[in-house]
């Protein structure tokens, strides 16, 4: 098999992985907070996430579009922690949307790997 499709690959196995998490997560927590009033955190944080769940989206067609949305949402999302200052939760979710992002930006052009 050829590199580009083992990346093209990579990225879409976890990139569904990573997209279940996040759906998982607001639908198991964050609904009920938002329904009980108290997921204001939720909600400044669910532009961000939802960057990265389009983007993964847009590259399972368009590698290259799709792999440039993920990266820009993680970047946005690791600044959006740098200021509230938690880099802890930070890091787990801006790592495996930048490494996604990067699969696929390897994986659409040929001469990056």
């Amino acid at each position: 098999m050829q590199q580009h499709k083992i990346l093209l690959w990579t990225g879409r196995i976890s990139g569904l992985l990573v997209t279940a998490f996040f759906l998982a997560f607001f639908i198991g927590e964050g609904l009920p907070d938002i329904m009980s009033g108290m997921g204001k955190d939720l909600l400044r944080f669910l532009p961000f996430t939802l960057l990265t769940i389009v983007g993964f989206v847009i590259a399972w067609f368009r590698p290259l579009w799709g792999g440039r949305l993920l990266l820009a949402g993680a970047l946005v999302m690791g600044v959006y922690f740098l200021s509230i200052k938690d880099t802890s939760v930070g890091l787990v979710y801006v790592v495996p949307s930048l490494l996604i992002g990067l699969c696929f930006l390897a994986a659409a052009n040929k001469e990056l790997i």
